[in-house]
This record gives structure tokens, sequence and C-alpha cells, in this order.
């Protein structure tokens, strides 16, 4: 299999290509970075117009699976009518579902449908330093969190001696060390169930690929 993925950061990507590899138990599973490219700007703007690309659309004749990343913590600023639901675990599901309606209708419904079976959501709710504190703190109340994640792992990343808003943009190497248990499966399985947010989207892969070894007793 071959996956691509069309996120929000390089540090994103980093995260990403460490959990897939851990998901799929294989640490030569071929992942290619379509967004960011090397210099240009990041964030959640550049992910939306980069769905309406002749580029995105062309990258699933090379590619198996395409994963689009995007963060929630800005949504609001998305001018779609998406509410921040804060830390509300109720209403994740229906939230992410409506986010994933907003990207769809930016990578074009009629090409969506077409592809749809090789397209992947990574929906971080509300950031993808929230996927990060299950493998990086001890405290279940943190492991858990939706909100203020990065102000979180940043005061645990200032405790190893870095800080995550130091980012290298160019390697993203504080980034693939806070995500370095991710590559173990038995470990993504057993932390993944810790945050919500992050559980949602490993369900998604199983449900995705159910002939895999059921992932953890979390996924229903």
């Amino acid at each position: 299999m071959r996956f691509a993925v069309a996120g929000e950061g390089l540090t994103d990507f980093k995260v990403v290509k460490n959990l897939l590899i851990g998901f799929f138990k294989n640490k030569d599973l071929p992942i290619t970075r379509l967004l960011p490219k090397d210099y240009e700007p990041i964030g959640w703007g550049n992910v939306l117009k980069y769905l309406g690309s002749d580029e995105f659309k062309t990258s699933f004749e090379f590619n198996d699976f395409v994963v689009v990343q995007i963060d929630s913590d800005e949504c609001v600023e998305w001018v779609e009518g998406i509410k921040h639901i804060g830390n509300k675990q109720e209403e994740l599901g229906a939230f992410i579902e409506q986010l994933k309606t907003t990207l769809i209708k930016h990578i074009g419904k009629d090409f969506y449908d077409t592809q749809m079976d090789k397209i992947i959501f990574a929906i971080c709710v509300h950031e993808i330093e929230c996927w990060l504190l299950p493998f990086n703190t001890t405290q279940k109340a943190h492991s858990g969190k939706m909100v203020n994640c990065a102000e979180t792992l940043e005061a645990y990343c200032k405790k190893q001696g870095f800080s995550i808003h130091q980012k290298n943009y160019l390697d993203g190497k504080h980034y693939d060390l806070l995500s370095k248990e991710m590559k173990d499966h038995r470990i993504l399985s057993q932390k993944s169930a810790l945050n919500p947010s992050l559980n949602y989207f490993i369900n998604t892969l199983q449900e995705k690929f159910p002939d895999l070894t059921p992932f953890g007793s979390s996924v229903k």
C-alpha cells in the first residue's frame, strides 16, 4: 500500500507517518508528503485551498490512499458555520462529520465520490498535540484532553529541555520524537484509546481496513 499525506505542517506529517507505521506494523510503509512543500506557508487555509487543486486530484493516480490532516482549533475561521465544541466528548462524532462535510465540499463532491474509498480524513480535535499527550504524559486527565493541548505538551517538553514552540520546520525532529512510541503497534493500541479524538481516528482506520487484526479493545 502506498500512502500520501496532505496536512497542515511538516510536524503534523511526522505524527501521521509514525502513526500509520505503527497501525500497519510496517516500518517500511511508503508514505509521501504532498503538503506542505518545503518553505511554504503552513496551516488550515493551505489545506483547504490544496484540496481543490489539480495536484491533489492527480495524486490519486500514484497512491493507494491519501490522508487529509487538519486541526479544528480554528474551525470558526473557516467561515463555514462550524462552532468549536471545546472538551465536549459527547459531541465529538457529529463535530467530525460536520468538518468532513466541509472538506468534501472543498475537494468537490463529484471527485470525492469517485475517490472516496482512497481518502482518509485525519481530523485532529482540536489540535494534533492532543494526539501526542497520551504518549508523553502519565496523567490520565491530560491524556484525554481536546483543548489547550499544545500548552500542556509544551510544559512536558520544557522538562525535557526543549520547546515545541521552536519547531524545526525542515525536519520536524521534536514531533518525530514526541510521536516515536506510535510506531510500536502495541503501545499505539493501548494509548490511543486514552484520547477521544485519536481514538476516533484509530476507529476510522480499523473500519477502513477491517481485515486487520482488531486494534485494541476500544474498537467496535
